[in-house]
């Protein structure tokens, strides 16, 4: 049963007593979407194969499996699989067995063609198909969020290859402005397009797909910059930034995506007011850990929080330590599964711990 005072309450970053718990069941897409994965050919994807009525049963499996699981109803997207903007802007897309990415196709910016999308570009359409199909489909049974977007900056290391971005904008600068400002523009036409075919509803609004999830009373959308992991604090600050706050301020309500490769982005996102949730990972990866909690810490203590991580054997000690360290108040925890046997450890193990933590 959804709780919309608990997500108002998060919002405004009020005390509940607790954080807010979301459980995600399946990780890589083959186990998210089977039906539509299995479609797809390894090599390049054409908007075509996207299936959509593959896609829609891939969505009420869905549905059906995150029954009671957590705080959070099941949020659904546009097949978040595709690398949507880079598909727009023109990027080759390609696929495996288990996922997808985007080929590079700028060899030289003095010599790209420099016309931005329009909303007749295949890419395009197919997105808002999903998205108005989607919303039909779903009839109010799981809210619909606009797709998986990323940044400028993400955008642009597509496009160009991320080994050359950092080179080209010492090289070419005045040209990474201009191509970064046309993926700023792409970025919010399409997120309001999407955000436009989104019904108006009484009980607010989710971001993301998966265990990339929030509420918000408007409607929302996310924001990341994976690749500032490719660029200084100053290169960050400079180029990206002045569009992050751009973007934010454009839409209803922003949530960003923050990877712990990027601790040190943490105090300017907070200087950008339009930024209203802030997501940041604890990383499969080797991470400073006391570092990624310092991060959690001043996060939660300006914004609304969302912290996700992967369940692993660490999950109930390490639940134990953000219990202890990081105020309920404005704090998210998203857990993703591998399946659903998963998923009720760690609603087991949550609910337990906040019981015990409360006695």
């Amino acid at each position: 049963m959804f709780d919309l005072e608990i997500h108002k309450a998060f919002w405004d970053r009020r005390d509940i007593g607790r954080p807010l718990l979301g459980i995600n069941v399946g990780f890589t897409l083959e186990h998210r979407f089977p039906l539509l994965m299995a479609t797809i050919s390894p090599g390049l994807v054409k908007p075509k194969d996207i299936r959509t009525d593959l896609f829609l049963e891939d969505c009420d499996r869905l549905y059906e499996t995150h029954q009671n699981l957590g705080d959070y109803p099941l949020a659904s997207a546009p097949f978040v699989g595709i690398p949507w903007m880079e598909a727009i802007m023109g990027c080759p897309i390609m696929a495996s067995s288990s996922g997808f990415w985007a080929e590079h196709c700028v060899n030289d910016w003095k010599s790209w063609h420099w016309q931005q999308p329009t909303r007749d570009n295949p890419w395009t359409q197919k997105l808002l198909e999903l998205t108005s199909t989607l919303v039909e489909h779903a009839k109010g049974r799981y809210p619909v969020a606009p797709t998986l977007m990323r940044g400028p900056s993400d955008i642009l290391a597509a496009l160009r290859g991320g080994a050359n971005l950092p080179l080209d904008i010492f090289d070419e600068p005045d040209l990474i402005r201009k191509a970064l400002a046309m993926c700023a523009d792409v970025h919010v036409e399409v997120g309001k397009a999407q955000l436009s075919l989104i019904p108006e509803s009484s009980q607010g609004y989710m971001a993301g797909d998966a265990a990339l999830r929030t509420w918000a009373p408007r409607k929302i959308v996310w924001l990341q910059e994976d690749a500032m992991s490719l660029l200084s604090p100053s290169l960050y600050s400079e180029f990206i930034y002045p569009l992050d706050k751009r973007i934010s301020g454009e839409y209803p309500c922003t949530a960003f995506h923050l990877h712990g490769s990027a601790l040190w982005a943490i105090d300017e996102l907070l200087q950008i007011p339009e930024i209203d949730v802030i997501e940041l990972n604890l990383e499969d990866a080797t991470c400073d850990i006391d570092a990624t909690f310092a991060g959690w810490k001043k996060i939660q203590a300006h914004r609304p929080l969302v912290i996700w991580r992967m369940y692993g054997e660490d999950f109930e000690s390490w639940l134990k330590r953000v219990l202890k360290e990081i105020p309920a108040n404005g704090l998210s925890i998203q857990i993703s599964t591998n399946n659903i046997d998963e998923a009720k450890i760690v609603r087991k193990i949550f609910y337990e711990a906040i019981k015990n933590t409360n006695i």
